[in-house]
């Protein structure tokens, strides 16, 4: 039977804190603005927790900016999705686990656009699943995402979730039954949360994890 390996997008298959500075660069750059703008900039992102529209709205009351929040964020969605990168590790990481056998879902919580960064790092064709929260208005932790990741692979919810989220996918995945492996990025782990089964700064340390447990 094939196993199971779920995966969070945003600072786990992808590295959505350099790709968002790199936007920020661009953006700077492309207005004139002075280089302490960036971290005023970032921020004000709180990394990418902050919905998109007051986002915009702090930017551009920070900026006195003439475009509209509309505006902005139309410009974004377009010209975002171009900065980010996909490490060869992590696409030769995931073909490994399909070589062996294994069904991967990507499991995010966000807008529609994050196929738009699927597809700008061809990672659609790396994976068998895809389960967007506000497509199916199921949000990590909510058991139902898992559940249909799970269903949309064609396998048993029995495997593992990846993720950088402490709340979101380890105690989500915990939750449903899985084995969890928290990409820390250098934090230390909440001792007052059920811990990850292994933690990694890496898919390819990751996937290792996977295999040999």
């Amino acid at each position: 039977m094939a196993e199971l390996a779920l995966f969070d997008l945003d600072n786990t298959l992808l590295d959505r804190a350099g790709a968002f500075r790199r936007w920020t660069n661009d953006f700077v750059e492309r207005n004139g603005y002075p280089d302490d703008a960036v971290a005023t900039i970032i921020e004000l992102d709180e990394e990418g927790y902050k919905r998109r529209p007051q986002f915009f709205a702090d930017l551009r009351a920070a900026f006195s900016l003439t475009p509209s929040v509309e505006e902005l964020q139309a410009n974004y969605d377009e010209r975002y999705p171009s900065f980010f990168r996909v490490e060869e590790s992590t696409v030769e990481s995931l073909r490994r686990l399909r070589s062996l056998g294994w069904k991967i879902g990507v499991v995010t919580n966000g807008a529609p656009t994050q196929w738009n960064k699927l597809n700008a790092t061809k990672l659609t064709g790396e994976v068998d699943a895809v389960c967007i929260s506000a497509e199916l208005d199921i949000w990590k932790p909510n058991p139902g995402i898992f559940e249909e990741a799970a269903r949309r692979c064609g396998v048993a919810l029995d495997g593992w979730m990846v993720g950088d989220s402490a709340s979101a996918d380890i105690v989500g995945g915990h939750n449903v039954g899985l084995r969890t492996i928290w990409m820390h990025r250098g934090q230390s782990w909440d001792e007052e949360l059920p811990p990850p089964t292994a933690t990694a700064a890496s898919i390819a340390e990751a996937v290792d994890h996977i295999l040999s447990f």
